[in-house]
């Protein structure tokens, strides 16, 4: 299957999609370009456990003491 033909197949089955997770996890087979490039780029983090140390270092540096 070419890419177009992939692209086209993509644009018909949205329209019927309910949810992101469940489209992706039917479709992987038959649009197995896509479904690659999806799971590259929406990859989410398990936990917030970096977002959260990081917020804390931020802190850590911004706090009035460190400044003065």
């Amino acid at each position: 299957m070419t890419l177009d033909e992939e692209l086209s197949k993509y644009i018909q089955a949205v329209q019927s999609a309910t949810s992101f997770e469940e489209f992706w996890s039917s479709q992987k087979k038959s649009l197995p370009r896509l479904s690659r490039l999806v799971r590259r780029t929406n990859i989410s983090p398990i936990t917030s456990v970096a977002s959260e140390a990081l917020f804390s270092v931020a802190n850590f540096l911004n706090r009035k003491q460190r400044s003065g």
